[in-house]
């Protein structure tokens, strides 16, 4: 009984960080009725820094997450590392590794943690009981190849593990990613569908997985100086959104990103949430990068992330 109620205290937890509508005619039919809805947090400060618009530009070890069809463009080994700070003391961290093997494709093994901290658990009566420290855990393995100069496809398997109190959840889950170049223009179009999977159980009742497909366009200009991106988003859980980003690049060292991420019918926490913001550094075979994302009254959120050229 007790670990029934440390699972009602955290998702009262989660549902006062997350974001909500300004009332109840706004909220999708589907919210709140998936379960590992951490696999909807973003990874590289980048992408993030672009307004989560990376489906058809991607092309480092991030797109394991964005699309893993982008891991075919990797011409040497990868290491990523990224913290999150996000808000109510939530941190989520990503490492990853990827090799690519000549004509075989790239392979590559990531793991995503989201840590809750310390939640004090209580009983029926509101009494409390023992801390507990709640995590969301998911261990990828990736694939991609390049089917010619113009097509790649890319794919991950991936172990998902959720821990509240002495309660656990575990699933499997899958991407499937594409990604098409156009040889005469530099413009490149890309489609991830993503955390495809059977039903996870949790204590006695079994929730669908946060299934998502995502479609949208890079072009570069300037000698890919200024990349310009676009994606549509649309989740099972959620309303439709549009995503629009732009970076620039400054001397082949400073990198300069800003975008925007809009949900159909407007963004919860207001306008200013879905602005997003950051820069990048390039310094010998290391990529350095950061991102601001405000989330209206929770505050700002901080991305840092790296990429090691090997």
């Amino acid at each position: 009984m007790n670990q029934f109620f440390a699972y009602i205290s955290f998702v009262v937890f989660i549902s006062a960080c997350l974001p909500v509508a300004a009332d109840n005619t706004d909220i999708h039919e589907n919210a709140g009725t998936r379960a590992m809805t951490f696999l909807k947090i973003g990874v590289g400060a980048e992408a993030i820094g672009m307004g989560e618009s990376q489906v058809a530009a991607t092309d480092d070890l991030y797109a394991s997450y964005w699309n893993p069809a982008g891991l075919a463009k990797l011409q040497k080994p990868q290491l990523a590392l990224m913290h999150n700070e996000w808000f109510a003391g939530i941190n989520h961290e990503f490492v990853g590794v990827a090799l690519p093997i000549g004509n075989i494709g790239t392979i590559g093994l990531s793991s995503s943690f989201l840590s809750f901290g310390d939640l004090q658990g209580r009983d029926s009566e509101g009494n409390e009981t023992t801390i507990f420290r709640p995590y969301d855990l998911a261990v990828i393995l990736s694939y991609a190849r390049n089917f010619s100069s113009a097509i790649a496809f890319g794919a991950n398997a991936k172990f998902l593990r959720e821990q509240i109190a002495d309660e656990t959840g575990t699933g499997i889950a899958f991407d499937l990613g594409a990604l098409y170049t156009f040889s005469e223009i530099p413009l490149s179009l890309g489609f991830n569908a993503q955390h495809l999977g059977p039903r996870v159980t949790f204590i006695e009742e079994a929730f669908g997985l946060p299934v998502t497909f995502r479609i949208g366009a890079a072009y570069r200009l300037w000698d890919n100086a200024l990349t310009l991106t676009s994606d549509i988003i649309r989740p099972s859980d959620n309303d439709i959104a549009l995503a629009v980003g732009a970076g620039y690049t400054i001397a082949n060292i400073l990198q300069l990103r800003t975008g925007y991420n809009y949900q159909i019918g407007g963004n919860d926490l207001g306008a200013i949430s879905g602005l997003t913001g950051g820069f990048g550094l390039t310094l010998r075979q290391f990529q350095v990068d950061y991102a601001l994302v405000p989330f209206g009254v929770l505050g700002l959120t901080h991305r840092f992330s790296l990429v090691a050229n090997f």
